[in-house]
């Protein structure tokens, strides 16, 4: 390479920073100007189906779910009595009943699932609400 190639190249590139910067103020200027209305968008809103609610509401809205999450991590050991001729049903509304499951469904789904329905064996056990719905059924039926 000799010096006009480099010189040339070095013009280039200086030529294409000076257009991008160029553009980028234009641009800049374009971006502030635009401004939204809030009938425009509510209308925004209500045409794809969007609810728009205050900040306060939506940290209100979560206030629950938090609360449920402290009280689930606090691990409850409870004991379980399996009694002759209970169902898996019979287990699960157990379960729900002294909080170690949220759900009837998800437990009858995996009992169906692992077809452990017969499996389940007479006895008491102990749990814990942070035992997962395979450990629980894993341990129920030993």
């Amino acid at each position: 390479m000799n010096s006009l190639t480099i010189r040339g190249f070095a013009i280039g590139i200086l030529t294409a920073t000076s257009i991008l910067a160029v553009v980028y103020v234009i641009q800049e200027k374009n971006a502030t100007s635009l401004k939204i209305s809030n009938a425009d968008l509510h209308a925004y809103a209500e045409d794809h189906q969007y609810v728009l609610i205050k900040k306060k509401e939506y940290e209100d809205s979560l206030k629950p779910a938090f609360e449920k999450q402290e009280t689930k991590s606090k691990t409850s050991e409870v004991s379980i009595s399996i009694k002759a001729g209970m169902s898996s049903l019979d287990i699960a509304h157990t379960l729900v009943n002294n909080h170690i499951i949220d759900s009837t469904d998800e437990f009858e789904n995996l009992v169906a699932q692992k077809n452990a329905s017969t499996k389940f064996q007479v006895g008491t056990y102990t749990l814990t609400s942070n035992m997962s719905l395979e450990q629980i059924v894993n341990t129920l039926t030993k």
